[in-house]
């Protein structure tokens, strides 16, 4: 099985990661063929994530803030009836709202400005405490100039000034499905970096750079998945190490991929060890260039060791 997608995400690993541990660069140098190692050697090296492409559906988790409980429960209702996703949990305070911030799951926050006791301003000031990316729109009635500058400086999401009849909820909840989006796009990307980075820093994955159609490099782990030595897979082709048709028809696939396109793949496939032991495998990887010759880069796990 195999995804395939468009990204201009990408992860910056340190280099050091794709020559194995201390010793290993000790005793013997990087194998990597031609002039590779030289930007091998480099502190940092960008490899593609791949990303879903769009957020999947679901309940959209919102808390309003009003000190006025009619407007509250107006606001409520409007946004749940433009959007049936919408599920708005109206309070009338910031104790109210920090205390079910504390014990519920949020996906977005809107607050009103002109408040009793806690502005909206300082409300947010006291989320970004916590929260550094929730997002927060600010709907006031009272707004203007000196308060729009105020609350970007507190980190604001968006702005939006209240008006008249429920034209105005539509725009607002168009603007909280946008902000939502953005803030899950960027969850599951920084979910992907923390997966793929313990991968990398606890020599779970392999890593491979393929050029030509054929590995130019790969790590220790990757050779000890397929019960190789790294010499022996150094110029090797990858299809070598799937397991039968199938699977070498994946990887087919993958190498006739646009690897001058910002492109990146997800896919899974049955390996062979050099032992004849066939192995459930997962790799993830995209586009790369070196010396003005388009590659791919890779991180491949054994799917057995990880469930």
């Amino acid at each position: 099985m195999m995804s395939k997608q468009k990204s201009k995400e990408r992860v910056r690993i340190p280099r050091s990661v794709l020559q194995g541990d201390v010793e290993a660069r000790n005793r013997t140098p990087p194998l990597v063929r031609g002039e590779i190692s030289d930007q091998i050697n480099d502190d940092l090296i960008e490899v593609p994530v791949p990303v879903t492409a769009g957020v999947e559906d679901g309940e959209v988790r919102v808390l309003h803030v009003d000190d006025e409980p009619d407007v509250s429960e107006l606001t409520k209702v409007c946004l749940e009836r433009v959007d049936e996703d919408f599920s708005v949990h109206p309070v009338t305070n910031v104790v109210e709202a920090l205390a079910y911030l504390n014990e519920e799951p949020v996906d977005c926050i809107i607050s009103d400005y002109d408040m009793p006791n806690t502005d909206g301003i300082e409300f947010l000031e006291i989320v970004r405490e916590k929260h550094s990316d929730l997002p927060f729109i600010l709907f006031t009635g009272k707004g203007s100039e000196e308060v729009a500058s105020e609350a970007i400086a507190a980190g604001v999401t968006d702005y939006m000034q209240k008006g008249m009849g429920t034209d105005q909820y539509e725009l607002l909840a168009n603007r909280v499905r946008n902000v939502v989006e953005r803030y899950r796009t960027r969850q599951q990307f920084w979910q992907a970096l923390s997966w793929y980075q313990r991968l990398v820093e606890q020599d779970l994955a392999g890593v491979f750079i393929v050029q030509d159609g054929e590995f130019i490099y790969v790590n220790e782990r990757f050779a000890d998945i397929f019960g190789y030595t790294q010499c022996e897979l150094i110029g090797a082709s990858p299809p070598s190490i799937a397991a039968d048709g199938t699977a070498e028809e994946t990887v087919q696939e993958f190498l006739a991929m646009d690897h001058t396109a910002a492109e990146t793949f997800q896919y899974e496939f049955t390996g062979e060890r050099i032992d004849g032991e066939r192995i459930d495998l997962e790799v993830h990887g995209g586009s790369i260039e070196y010396k003005d010759s388009p590659g791919c880069i890779g991180i491949l796990w054994n799917r057995g060791d990880h469930q």
